[in-house]
């Protein structure tokens, strides 16, 4: 090979290997290229190296396909590496021969990837013996070979465990607990023999860290296993393992977050050993770790994260107490009048090692004490984790005096502290009463992260109550002495540096003081004189413009909205004086009594944050960029918490009938439906029998009603891709049960589905059908026609005369309407007063639905009397309604004539179609009762004197059928 071709190769390497550090989204395939070129340059250890980094990745989620675990077996069968011809004889190797060779160290990273391919293609399956010799082979080669054939073998080893775990026969489970038993017995005796080598416990520990999850993973999911045995593995993946895994400055973040994921694995199969290994057996330590991990650096997140699962899930687990059933103070009898052993001995250990660090002399022990603290509020755990650390007498005190005389690193954790207590109001309450004044000093004096954060902690804390001493004065109580700094001028502040943003080049620094001035803003928001200060400004297209460069900006930016747009809740009597009582935390002013505080508190609260007021911000908010802004936010992979505040948002958004067909052209439909639930009802219906019910998901349901609201006022068919998925949707929103906004719910969802259920019949956007009866819909529909609620019941029964029109409805109503009319040709007289005497089987009218239309054309409500009168008259197209209202309904006729006595042109024409059909009926019992009726005689006339008015032609053909 010539210098200038291998000059061009490693042209090529160096290509690949910057690809591979900018952008891992295809790593597996810049390994294989990479490998190809190594091959090329004379470099097998190095391609051997980049095969297995392959394979190993392709098992991970994120790179697995098809087509990426094919192109790593093509690459192990193909790759040839000059002047090595031990790279294809693996191929027709047999599994004891590979075994073999891994045993005596003449075997290569292809060949043991080979033998791993071909039992996780279900090709072949080791036997116990087998898989122990592989383990004693990897404990030999830990320290002795290279880092990528050990690697290889512990990948192979964890195949294998998973097949063993899975038996093909039934009764052969026995069998394959014993095997794992006995695979896990001989790691066990492998880290026994070595127990004074901390070299080979670190460097086993960072290859085969999944090996050893895999191994009591799988030896936990066997009911048939030993309770002991168990105990005995999880005692030694916690005791060793996790010990080794997680040793400071010892090992990297890949193996720490590896030993973090077999611990979450574990707290899923095997929870009450795992909890009995982690909180009792071990004593101390493995809290010490968890807490280590904790208070890492904000920039190590890899592994914290995962430690704030861990922490998350197991304060969620010891409070059960079956996962203590271990512990030797356990007590089935009494586990619901006491807390459980599991969670007491955590909440002892967590405080007893925090304030440990917290109070220790040394700085860098104290810092990691305090992000760790923070980490557990952060993660969810702090209020039980952290439960016992502020009982301690004093503590809290201390925390904040050693405060102002910590290095700014600590004072950083310390300030990160108050900011993760903010989801706790006790303890934030605590911490601004004894830090208040060292935090507005930390944010007017200090610059970068340390003064942004101390800002978006005073923006916290801007809003919490001031402590309430019923009854009598504070006695004793240290007070602050600082007062709090103005929520105006701390608005400001963050809008300022906001601004100075805008016409610069964005760094990721300044990305993140962005997110932290918006987070600060959102809270700040929850003062109704601040949203009105905020939206004035022109900090609003700012952010929205910065936020499509940082997912975390684009949260903080849907907050702040959410914060800007909400309307008040609709509350009781008794919840309205709860929330006076709370704002009366804020004492009176000197001078003032409760009762005209209540008046100013009201008056203030009424014009700020109003109805009028809400609907100016939001229209302010969508003119800087909002709705773009939602929309993006939800685009991607999003957080539940992100799609939730969305949700929120439009449904406040949609309110105003002004935005909603800016929110259909900037696409708020399809953001709306795309974070739906999996549980979500969709517009195909999978089952035969179908019936509505109420959506049990927050979110479906906030989506569900934003969807309704834009759906009353733009057209379906230009508005919605599916009118069918929206139907099935919005149908839910009538099943809710009842509280304060479910009257609002049911009429917006009832206005969306008449309006829905309007196209042309028969066309491809008619929904009626597959509304009424596909979902059985007018089940719920009807129920609503009967709500004692005017506008709901006029809602409902606007949407019944839009869906008679479908066939199915149609008979649904004039099916046995005519059943009290005899045979015999004979007009039946019916008492004009329904308390006379009437023959019972002349009662049926009651039973028919027409019965419910011919009443409500009867209220005292235009509009609804214009929707009876008009699903009557689409109705009376059949002899049988005709026959029902004329004929068996003792009413029906004079309450429509009555509808024509009114000036009103829609109602008259109305009951002109009905006369004509009726007349034209061919019914000659109907016939004559309308030719015998002077009312009707006189109403026609007065109906034909005007020809432009709508009624003349339909009474024109019923006086000519009459004559």
């Amino acid at each position: 090979m010539t210098t200038e071709s291998k000059d061009q190769l490693q042209s090529q390497v160096d290509q690949l290997t910057l690809q591979l550090q900018t952008d891992s989204s295809n790593a597996p395939r810049v390994l294989l290229d990479r490998a190809r070129v190594y091959g090329d340059l004379g470099e097998p250890l190095l391609a051997r190296e980049d095969i297995a980094r392959a394979a190993s990745l392709v098992r991970d989620p994120t790179y697995k396909s098809e087509s990426s675990v094919e192109a790593v077996e093509r690459a192990v069968r193909q790759l040839s590496v000059s002047g090595n011809k031990s790279q294809t004889e693996h191929i027709g190797a047999s599994d004891q021969e590979i075994i073999d060779k891994v045993v005596q160290g003449t075997s290569d990273v292809a060949c043991v990837v080979a033998l791993e391919q071909r039992i996780r293609a279900n090709k072949t399956q080791l036997s116990g013996e087998q898989v122990c010799v592989l383990v004693d082979a990897f404990h030999k080669m830990c320290t002795d070979c290279e880092v990528a054939i050990v690697e290889a073998v512990a990948s192979c080893v964890s195949a294998a465990l998973v097949r063993l775990s899975v038996p093909e026969d039934a009764k052969a489970v026995d069998g394959a607990a014993e095997t794992l038993a006995s695979v896990v017995q001989e790691i066990i005796d492998a880290w026994a023999k070595r127990s004074d080598n901390g070299e080979f416990k670190q460097q086993a520990c960072k290859v085969g860290a999944k090996m050893y999850t895999t191994a009591v993973y799988a030896l936990s999911t066997h009911e048939a296993v030993d309770a002991r045995v168990l105990q005995s593995a999880v005692d030694f993946y916690v005791g060793q393992i996790w010990l080794v895994g997680t040793l400071p400055a010892e090992t990297d973040d890949v193996c720490q977050s590896d030993v973090c994921q077999g611990i979450l694995r574990l707290l899923t199969s095997c929870r009450p050993h795992l909890v009995y290994s982690f909180v009792k057996s071990n004593g101390s330590l493995p809290i010490e770790r968890l807490m280590s991990l904790l208070g890492q650096p904000r920039s190590l997140t890899g592994s914290r994260s995962l430690a704030m699962l861990i922490a998350s899930q197991l304060t969620a687990a010891v409070q059960d107490p079956s996962a203590s059933s271990l512990f030797p103070e356990y007590d089935a009898k009494s586990k619901a009048r006491t807390a459980p052993p599991a969670l007491v001995q955590l909440r002892t250990l967590a405080a007893d090692i925090i304030d440990v660090l917290v109070q220790s002399t040394i700085q860098s022990e104290r810092t990691r004490g305090l992000y760790a603290l923070a980490s557990l509020y952060e993660s969810g755990a702090g209020s039980e984790m952290a439960i016992n650390v502020w009982a301690k007498n004093g503590w809290a005190e201390e925390l904040w005096d050693q405060g102002e005389f910590d290095r700014p690193e600590t004072q950083l954790a310390l300030v990160y502290l108050a900011d993760a207590c903010s989801t706790d109001t006790k303890v934030s309450a605590s911490m601004k009463k004894l830090g208040n004044g060292l935090v507005q000093e930390l944010a007017r004096t200090r610059t970068g992260e340390l003064g942004e954060i101390a800002s978006v902690v005073l923006a916290k804390w801007s809003n919490l109550p001031a402590p309430v001493n019923p009854g009598t004065e504070p006695k004793d109580e240290p007070e602050s002495d600082t007062s709090d700094v103005d929520p105006v001028q701390l608005a400001d502040t963050h809008i300022a540096r906001i601004l100075a943003l805008s016409n610069s080049d964005i760094s990721d620094p300044q990305i993140t003081a962005a997110e932290r001035s918006t987070e600060a803003l959102g809270f700040l928001c929850l003062n109704p004189l601040l949203k009105h200060h905020v939206v004035q400004s022109p900090v609003l297209q700012t952010i929205f413009a910065l936020s499509k460069k940082s997912p975390q900006l684009k949260f903080a930016a849907v907050m702040l909205i959410r914060n800007l747009t909400q309307y008040k809740p609709v509350l009781s009597e008794e919840q309205k004086r709860v929330q006076q009582m709370q704002q009366l935390s804020k004492r009176a002013q000197p001078g003032q009594t409760i009762g005209s505080e209540i008046k100013e508190m009201e008056s203030k609260d009424h014009n700020l944050d109003d109805a009028s007021a809400v609907a100016e911000r939001s229209k302010k908010v969508c003119e800087a960029g909002a709705i773009a802004c939602l929309v993006g936010a939800v685009q991607g992979k999003v957080s539940d918490s992100t799609k939730d505040a969305v949700a929120e948002v439009f449904v406040a958004l949609a309110t105003l009938h002004e935005l909603r067909g800016q929110l259909v052209q900037q696409g708020a439909v399809r953001a709306l439906l795309s974070i739906l639930s999996a549980d979500a009802p969709r517009a195909p219906l999978k089952d035969a029998k179908y019936t509505p019910t109420a959506l049990p998901n927050a979110r479906d349901k906030h989506v569900a009603w934003a969807l309704a609201k834009c759906a009353i006022s733009v057209p379906p068919h230009l508005a919605f891709d599916d009118p069918r998925a929206l139907a099935r949707l919005i149908l839910s929103l009538l099943a809710e049960e009842s509280h304060a906004q479910s009257l609002l719910i049911r009429f917006e969802a009832l206005l969306a589905l008449t309006n829905l259920a309007s196209a042309e019949p028969g066309s491809s956007s008619d929904i009626r059908g597959f509304l009424a009866c596909d979902l059985v819909g007018m089940s719920l529909i009807e129920m609503c026609v009967l709500n004692e609620h005017v506008m709901v019941r006029r809602a409902a029964t606007e949407l019944v005369c839009n869906l008679v029109h479908e066939p199915r409805v149609f008979e649904r109503f004039v099916e046995g309407a005519d059943e009290g009319v005899e045979e015999e040709s004979r007009i039946i007289e019916l008492p004009d007063n329904e308390d006379e005497d009437v023959d019972e089987s002349r009662r049926g009218y009651r039973a028919q639905r027409m019965h419910v239309l011919v009443a409500l054309s009867d209220v005292d409500d235009a509009a609804t009397q214009s929707a009876a009168s008009g699903a009557l008259a689409v109705l009376s197209n059949d002899p049988r309604c005709c026959r029902y209202l004329i004929l068996v309904h003792p009413r029906a006729l004079d309450v429509l004539l009555s509808l024509a006595d009114t000036n009103n042109a829609g109602l008259r024409h109305r009951i002109a179609v009905i006369c004509a059909n009726a007349a034209t009926c061919g019914d000659s019992r109907v016939l004559a009762k309308l030719r015998n009726s002077t009312n009707v005689a006189r109403v026609l006339q007065s109906m034909v004197e005007d020809p432009q008015m709508p009624c003349f032609a339909a009474a024109q053909s019923a006086q000519e059928a009459l004559k």
